[in-house]
């Protein structure tokens, strides 16, 4: 080992300002460095000498086992013309569309090769919307490099526990995919383990909990939700509220309603608009219980209202005349906005289409209009979005649709499509379109703009959306 750390400290040291020591050196080293004329060139050989001794001196490993493969996957490798797309979408310019390969990928039921996992996982590290469908087409493999690699965990969410190991001892991805599984196919199990640890849970895995919940909600959940209210983590109550408010016979809307109802009047005027009068509800300890906590300040009262309105079903208002006569209506002892907030909260919350479309129509390009829209059937969409088109500045619908909530429909997509076709050339046109080009869905690839040649004086911008949309249709055609 001395002659090890002398090789070391002179080679670091250089041999200008350190000779090697020979007579620390095996004697068959010495033997061949001693003649040497040139001091670094002994020192490089004496290293290479002593380098193979080490290494010749190693005893083989021994009761070492080989690894258990993974198991066998039945379904295709991706074809060899999407094999080099997929090298196109590591390490080219196109990553942006790696999601959604993997998904076509999953749709189409092929698997990714397995050596390009690895790569795969590195990138889905950073891009958390890539674990889902990565772990979908990695299958077996992605679940055997999972279990050896923690920083690649997410690749074992998939893997289909047939036992409750999962749900009691495993990772919070794979905890959730269980209890995903598990309220699909036995719901009954699912809910009694879920309530079974929901006390020890952390508040962050709750929330995600009662998310997946929501995904299967039935009025049997009330009970739960109600309880969920009282939690004190603001993500928690506000899932439950959410939930809750999706349940249009649930009592908290009953209690909500009967709060609002002490707070609203309509106060009608001969030839004029009739007046919606608000008033603002007095603190109570039963609406802490129902999982209002609104900070302390001058609005509190505002705040209040705002989820008094929020958390009530849309039905209550019924009476007071219909959603288009209510928001075109004056309104004392409450902001308008705040109004209208509200309003959109709840109809977003409950799916209500008469009500997202009355608050649309009154306030085109308001705050919620795009949430507001996405609540709207396939072809209702497409004729807002149409008619707001016509009537918006450039600098609002561009806005607009940058918040659309997607997946778009094909009916909504054709309409942007048509919209990015007839615009002159500016900049925000070409920034929604950018959007645009990436987010339409598979259906509307084969649009006009990706398949009729450009004039060369064509701007840059319209290229771009070309080529995208022609990437993108090559693409899935690969994988049909």
């Amino acid at each position: 080992m001395k002659s090890w750390d002398d090789l070391v400290s002179t080679a670091l040291l250089g041999t200008r300002r350190r000779t090697l020591d020979l007579a620390g050196q095996p004697a068959a080293i010495r033997a061949l460095t001693e003649g040497s004329q040139d001091a670094a060139d002994g020192v490089l050989t004496a290293a290479a000498l002593i380098t193979n001794y080490r290494r010749a001196g190693r005893l083989p490993l021994a009761g070492a086992r080989r690894e258990d493969p993974a198991e066998p996957d039945g379904r295709p490798l991706v074809p060899p013309v999407a094999r080099e797309r997929l090298a196109r979408l590591l390490h080219a310019n196109r990553p942006e569309l790696l999601e959604e390969w993997l998904n076509a990928v999953a749709a189409a039921g092929f698997r990714v090769p397995p050596d390009q996992v690895p790569q795969l996982a590195e990138r889905a590290r950073s891009r958390v919307p890539l674990r889902g469908p990565l772990a979908a087409v990695a299958g077996a493999v992605g679940t055997w490099l999972g279990e050896r690699n923690p920083d690649w965990a997410f690749l074992v969410a998939t893997v289909a526990d047939d036992n409750d190991d999962a749900w009691q001892f495993g990772t919070p991805a794979r905890r959730q995919a269980w209890l995903a599984r598990a309220l699909a196919e036995d719901p009954d199990a699912a809910r009694t383990a879920l309530a079974a640890t929901w006390r020890t849970e952390p508040a962050d895995q709750r929330a995600v909990f009662l998310g997946l919940l929501g995904e299967h909600l039935t009025d049997d959940d009330e009970p739960f939700l109600d309880a969920a209210l009282a939690e004190r983590a603001a993500g928690v109550r506000d899932t439950a509220t959410h939930l809750l408010g999706r349940l249009p016979e649930a009592d908290l809307g009953r209690r909500m309603a009967a709060r609002l109802q002490e707070c609203v009047t309509v106060r009608s005027r001969e030839l004029r608009a009739d007046v919606l009068q608000l008033a603002l509800p007095e603190a109570d300890d039963t609406l802490l219980r129902d999982g209002v906590r609104v900070p302390h300040g001058p609005d509190q009262g505002v705040g209040r209202l705002r989820a008094i309105i929020s958390a009530t079903p849309l039905g209550f208002w019924a009476k007071f005349g219909t959603p288009a006569d209510l928001v075109g209506m004056l309104v004392e002892g409450c902001p308008l906005p705040v109004l209208r907030d509200s309003w959109a909260t709840a109809a977003i919350r409950q799916g209500d289409e008469a009500w997202a479309q009355a608050l649309v129509e009154a306030e085109p390009g308001g705050r919620s209009t795009a949430a507001l829209i996405g609540v709207l059937a396939p072809q209702r969409q497409a004729a807002t979005v149409a008619k707001l088109a016509r009537g918006l500045k450039v600098e609002a619908l561009t806005r607009l649709i940058l918040d659309l909530p997607q997946p778009w429909p094909e009916e909504l997509g054709r309409v942007l499509l048509d919209w990015v076709a007839a615009q002159q050339d500016h900049r925000l046109v070409a920034h929604a379109a950018t959007l645009i080009a990436k987010a339409v869905p598979p259906a509307c690839l084969a649009h006009r703009l990706a398949v009729i040649p450009l004039p060369g004086e064509a701007a840059p911008w319209r290229r771009a959306v070309a080529e995208t949309l022609t990437f993108r249709r090559e693409m899935h055609e690969e994988l049909s």
